[in-house]
């Protein structure tokens, strides 16, 4: 199967509600377990393979938004990182046991969100 535009914007939705319904479960039962713990990890595995895998059919106007998303996605996930880290919300009671807890699931899940949202907007806008 080829990559087209039809196929990043499908990519994307999915990854908006894959990542949207495991960020809620991750706040939901504060802590990650079975499925919640190990997912968002293999979703990270598996984008990975895809990119290798799959032949791509852009055109460079294509090409230049999915490297726009790409950056976008990657400037909005090290600024979320960089403000946890210098905790600047931890004022809030409790948050600080539940970044603890589930730290590598909720980056990779709010990378998946970041990538499918910004990937909606820039392709769907042009």
């Amino acid at each position: 199967m080829k990559i087209t535009r039809r196929t990043c914007i499908f990519d994307f939705i999915t990854e908006i509600i894959y990542s949207t319904l495991f960020i809620s479960l991750l706040i939901y039962f504060k802590k990650p377990f079975g499925i919640v713990n190990n997912l968002p990890i293999l979703m990270g595995a598996g984008a990975v393979i895809y990119y290798f895998l799959r032949k791509r059919n852009l055109d460079e106007r294509d090409y230049y938004l999915y490297y726009k998303v790409n950056h976008f996605t990657l400037c909005s996930v090290i600024l979320g990182i960089v403000i946890i880290k210098f905790k600047l919300i931890y004022s809030i009671s409790g948050i600080s046991e539940f970044m603890e807890a589930s730290w590598a699931q909720l980056v990779i899940l709010v990378f998946f969100f970041f990538h499918g949202l910004f990937g909606l907007i820039l392709f769907l806008k042009k």
